[in-house]
């Protein structure tokens, strides 16, 4: 997030809850659980017969949740390029679908209400700071205006449907946000600019943004010609003056702290014996000295 801080993000102030609850997520990762926790573990290729058979996914870390405020950031694998095309999901969520273009090799994980995605249809919200007046709360997802005021500037989560739900309530609660419904985000009617998105979270798979934030470096005609060419070397803008910076900080580190991630496996009670009953049989043996 431009101004550093927390994560790529945030500016000081308020803290965001941190804690571990199961979270119940649409997958077709057969027997994978999501959850607030610490993920990691080891990757996995998706099994074959599944969208994107072969590709790995899972192993992604709380503390590798945040990525910046440019898309296709964020990923732990060591995948070569800057564009989204052919990766892994390092937490089991795909890149969000937010943009009615070519984008950074968005395109392969449409369409919006693509059923195979994990966590649902693609879906926003819209956010602002219950302290705010009414007329700069009562700002519609779908009347988005001029921004007059950097002070009371919507922000909106943009990601899938289970992800959204997941950390609403932690946002009302830990930052005194009042969080709108979350609805269907279709990128072909009424998408958010590549402009205004602020903060890429897990692997480009949750985003943060800010209505009265631009970043030139984000647009359409400077992305990267191909996989292979370099990001843009259009310098990235700060916040915009006048942004409560405490609020925008509890918002990120809300965020971060409680997105889903996919589980490490835990070990089954047969594996456990048997690794067990392992350990047990070359202890066994270096006593004998046969080890």
């Amino acid at each position: 997030m431009p101004g550093g801080g927390r994560g790529r993000g945030g500016s000081g102030g308020s803290t965001g809850s941190k804690g571990s609850s199961s979270v119940s997520i649409s997958s077709s990762y057969g027997g994978k659980s999501f959850s607030s926790g610490f993920g990691g573990g080891r990757p996995f290729s998706i099994p074959a017969g599944q969208v994107f058979a072969g590709r790995l996914t899972g192993g992604g870390t709380r503390d590798q949740i945040y990525g910046t405020q440019r898309y296709g950031s964020g990923y732990t694998y060591s995948d070569r390029g800057s564009f989204v095309t052919g990766r892994g999901f390092p937490f089991g969520f795909w890149p969000i679908y937010a943009f009615p273009i070519a984008y950074y090799g968005n395109r392969e994980y449409g369409p919006w209400h693509n059923s195979s995605r994990p966590g649902r249809n693609m879906s926003w919200t819209q956010v602002t700071s219950s302290s705010w007046s009414q007329q700069a709360q009562k700002r519609g997802l779908l009347e988005r205006q001029q921004i007059t005021n950097n002070a009371t500037a919507p922000y909106y989560l943009i990601g899938d449907y289970d992800s959204l739900v997941a950390v609403s309530d932690l946002l009302r609660s830990d930052c005194n946000a009042t969080v709108g419904g979350v609805i269907d985000y279709n990128p072909d009617q009424n998408a958010i600019p590549p402009e205004e998105f602020l903060q890429y979270y897990r692997s480009s798979s949750f985003a943060l943004t800010l209505s009265s934030y631009w970043d030139p470096a984000n647009s359409v005609n400077n992305q990267p010609a191909s996989n292979d060419s370099a990001l843009t070397t259009v310098p990235d803008v700060p916040i915009p003056p006048g942004t409560d910076l405490n609020f925008l900080d509890c918002l990120n580190s809300t965020i971060g702290n409680n997105l889903p991630v996919m589980d490490a496996a835990v070990m089954t009670r047969v594996q456990a014996t048997v690794f067990a009953q392992l350990a047990l049989f070359w202890v066994i043996l270096s006593m004998i000295g046969l080890v």
